[in-house]
């Protein structure tokens, strides 16, 4: 019935366009992937076999624009090939609303955008739409917008709940095993940021600052084991920063740095972390460019997590694309090493353009931003001095390289692979956790193979 009534909706607005100064545009994407995953995300157990699958990621989009307001509807489906039947009743329920927004212009600069819809700020680095992913990623929220020339100012607000209720408003969420809120989860109970970007000359200059409520849920139990009340607190936490893109002749420097503060655990004001980057891309000529750059993200050891548990120190990217930084195997940030010993990623790019193919190779070099520690015993309530070792603060290196070409305007052919030859320290605070060196296989493997479709259906004149 949904996309029932999209339809009737769009060839509606396709008979208003033809009468009134109004742009509709109707358009798709259909993108099926295959991945090859022998060490994708994490090292894989000596005994582990790879993985292989088909992902497809199908889109179906309509804008409506004017000069009072402009509407925008993506329905999305996201399916593995063969998790839904041949025979398919329409039970798998993949159907669904990435994005359905619309956006009243009260003059020329100030506007009001509201509904589902995604947040892509500056790098990508604190808010990004995850367009890698074949869900991507999108918020329910407000948005008011002020732009003029050289100037943009964003408030974006938040609200976040499970269901429409009576009373109360307890947002389930889960947890870290030391009572903090898990901040890659789940959802936010409540956000809201703060977006400034200004001309400074040929520079650009942005500020960022946001606002981020994690519910927190406590319980009180009888002597049976029964819940008998249970407590919500939303946990607020603050990222503020700013990224600063100069550019010196035919380089294009790029600057930033955040921190982060407040809380992410109950009864304590604890959080205090950093992030710093700087990269430089150099246009040697219309066919090649080189980046190079760092990443430094904050974290906390093993040992400082045992002696002071009320305070951590690890950076958070929140609601960023992490794919597109710390390597395309994903083994940071995108689901994992989350409140962990951090990172710092060393990395250099090459991007070259032949015609419709281009091509690009990027190496990176990875260690822990805190110390590395490694129990000698399994010990769960005690952290004695000589129960345990310093490991290598060195975590591997990645090689990501990529190939891709554009028949035509709508169409485009991916093909990637990446290597990770990773340490015993890689292992240990990855998700095995792995404490002896014949327990994992130091290299990881991963290649895909994208098709990427386009089409325009329709575009009023």
């Amino acid at each position: 019935m949904r996309l029932k009534s999209l339809l009737l909706s769009i060839c509606f607005l396709i008979l208003a366009s033809w009468a009134m100064s109004q742009t509709i545009k109707v358009d798709g994407e259909i993108r099926p992937r295959a991945e090859y995953r022998n060490g994708y995300k994490q090292l894989l157990p000596t005994d582990a076999k790879a993985a292989f699958a088909i992902s497809q990621r199908t889109r179906f989009n309509a804008f409506y624009g004017s000069k009072l307001f402009k509407a925008y509807v993506s329905m999305q489906d996201v399916r593995v090939w063969g998790d839904v039947p041949q025979l398919d009743k329409g039970s798998s329920n993949s159907f669904g609303i990435h994005q359905a927004w619309g956006e009243y212009f009260f003059n020329e600069k100030f506007s009001f955008k509201v509904g589902r819809q995604e947040l892509v700020y500056d790098d990508s680095r604190i808010l990004g739409n995850v367009g890698w992913a074949q869900q991507a990623r999108a918020h329910d929220l407000a948005l008011f917008k002020y732009e003029k020339k050289g100037l943009k100012i964003h408030l974006g607000l938040a609200f976040n709940q499970m269901s429409e209720s009576l009373s109360g408003t307890g947002y389930y969420i889960s947890m870290n095993g030391d009572g903090s809120v898990n901040p890659m989860a789940k959802n936010y109970k409540t956000m809201q940021f703060l977006w400034l970007h200004t001309k400074i000359g040929e520079a650009g200059l942005s500020f960022l600052f946001l606002n981020n409520g994690m519910e927190s849920v406590s319980y009180t139990r009888d002597l049976s084991g029964q819940v008998t009340n249970t407590e919500f607190e939303t946990l607020y936490s603050q990222t503020i920063g700013a990224r600063f893109t100069p550019t010196l002749g035919p380089v294009k420097l790029a600057a930033a740095a955040y921190y982060q503060m407040g809380k992410v655990k109950a009864d304590t004001n604890s959080l205090s972390a950093m992030y710093f980057a700087l990269s430089a891309s150099f246009k040697a000529s219309d066919k090649m460019t080189i980046i190079g750059g760092f990443e430094y993200l904050s974290g906390r050891s093993s040992k400082d997590a045992y002696e002071n548990p009320d305070q951590f120190k690890s950076f958070t990217p929140l609601y960023g694309t992490n794919h597109k930084f710390n390597g395309h195997m994903d083994y940071f940030y995108v689901g994992n090493h989350g409140n962990s010993v951090g990172l710092i990623d060393l990395y250099a790019t090459l991007k070259m353009k032949f015609g419709k193919w281009s091509v690009f190779a990027t190496p990176h070099y990875f260690m822990a931003a805190a110390d590395v520690y490694k129990p000698k015993t399994v010990i769960k309530s005690d952290f004695p001095e000589d129960s345990y070792e310093t490991m290598s603060k060195g975590l591997g290196i990645e090689i990501d390289m990529g190939v891709a070409y554009v028949p035509q305007k709508n169409m485009k052919i991916v093909l990637g692979v990446s290597e990770m030859i990773g340490t015993e320290s890689l292992a240990y605070v990855g998700k095995g956790h792995y404490t002896n060196t014949d327990q994992y296989n130091s290299n990881g493997t991963w290649a895909y193979l994208m098709f990427v479709f386009k089409p325009n259906f329709y575009t009023s004149k």
